[in-house]
């Protein structure tokens, strides 16, 4: 392959920087719009940093400094994000898994962050790449419905959506073609990553019936076993510090998150007057991953002959948003049932598939400018109540 052809198949780099601009003006007019400062906002530096640092961030942060358990004087801290003092369970913290904590303990704050606006930057190339592959003209349409996505915040924050994003897009991008050693090194890597930063990682693990379906047993047993290593070292470890390789769950439960029916979240938000806005485009979200991911599994429903390539319309990125959607329609928190509901939809990228491709079929298609204007609107708002220390989920 000469040079040419070469720089011919690479991404194209006008488009990611169209979609990291965007992301940034977006970002930039909730920072500097005219809100006040929240009495919990946080100053763990003490810099203009501070923005990017709200909320979990100070769990991370901590994390990474005192390990598992936190001294009492630190524990007092959290009393201004309405956290009770002392932690109940103690090992509280063990609802956040270590690959962030690791990062900064390695980097620093800054460091991290750093590295986490990078591989946000590598995230839209693999959005163009996966898209391209999968409709072509459709690549610069989904790079900005991600970049300007309603958590748009949460991808240039010390948080663990762009770990997670990066992981499942290293995944959907390797296993196009798993035939190439390097791309299904890639997924076999985003396999290790996914469970390593977030719960919702580990549905990564439906990405290894591609290769199943395949019958390609060696790639199979490297994925699952990539996939592996972070959750057994964690539960060896809870055991080793609590006595326990399950005090994760004990300490999911103390964030007081139940499960109801799908929907029962949206008719209590209603019913207690916190359905807003940004509810009614959660709801839309959720929708489109329902629609697309029922899309998706239709168009490969063959589980003994899946198509070639486009993982966007595959089998596993159907029943990975699906996945994603029953836990967005039945988590409910007491006093606001669909919080964090929208941020867990912004790491399932395929959703927005759809309408990339609706826009490359008609350039005027109404459904795109809806949804960029409104992921826009509210990515801008985000950015502006979470840089300022009030609670956007």
């Amino acid at each position: 392959m000469n040079v040419q052809e070469r720089l011919s198949r690479a991404p194209q780099i006008r488009p990611v920087l169209t979609g990291w601009a965007a992301h940034w003006v977006i970002l930039l007019m909730g920072i500097l719009g005219p809100i006040g400062d929240a009495p919990a906002r946080l100053t763990i530096t003490g810099t203009w940093l501070d923005n990017f640092l709200q909320w979990d961030s100070q769990w991370f942060v901590d994390i990474a400094r005192y390990g598992y358990v936190f001294p009492a004087h630190v524990q007092r801290t959290f009393l201004a994000t309405g956290n009770a003092v002392p932690f109940v369970p103690y090992d509280k913290a063990a609802a956040f898994l270590p690959g962030l904590p690791i990062v900064i303990h390695a980097l620093g704050i800054s460091g991290a962050w750093g590295l986490t606006n990078v591989l946000f930057v590598l995230d839209l190339f693999l959005a163009y790449a996966i898209a391209e592959e999968a409709c072509q003209g459709a690549g610069l349409p989904a790079v900005l419905l991600l970049a300007v996505s309603p958590c748009a915040i949460f991808f240039s924050s010390l948080y663990t959506e762009t770990y997670t994003l990066t992981a499942f897009l290293l995944i959907l991008w390797g296993l196009e073609r798993p035939d190439d050693r390097r791309r299904l090194a890639a997924a076999c890597f985003g396999a290790f990553l996914a469970p390593s930063f977030h719960d919702l990682g580990f549905f990564a693990i439906l990405f290894a019936l591609r290769l199943v379906r395949l019958r390609r047993l060696g790639a199979v047993l490297a994925f699952v076993a990539c996939f592996c290593i972070t959750p057994t070292a964690y539960a060896l470890y809870m055991w080793r510090r609590f006595g326990t390789p399950f005090a994760i769950f004990a300490a999911e439960n103390s964030w007081h998150r139940h499960w109801t029916w799908p929907f029962v979240n949206v008719g209590d938000a209603i019913a207690q007057g916190a359905f807003t806005s940004v509810g009614a485009l959660t709801v839309f979200v959720i929708a489109l991953m329902c629609v697309q991911g029922g899309i998706a599994i239709w168009r490969d429903r063959f589980l003994l002959s899946p198509s070639h390539g486009r993982m966007i319309d595959s089998l596993e990125s159907g029943l990975w948003m699906w996945g994603l959607a029953a836990i967005d329609l039945c988590a409910n928190m007491p006093h606001n049932p669909l919080e964090s509901t929208l941020r867990f939809a912004s790491v399932v990228y395929p959703a927005t598939g759809g309408i990339a491709r609706r826009f490359v079929q008609q350039p005027t298609s109404f459904l795109f400018w809806v949804a960029l204007a409104s992921f826009a609107a509210v990515g801008a708002l985000g950015a502006g109540l979470f840089s300022h220390g009030w609670f956007f989920q």
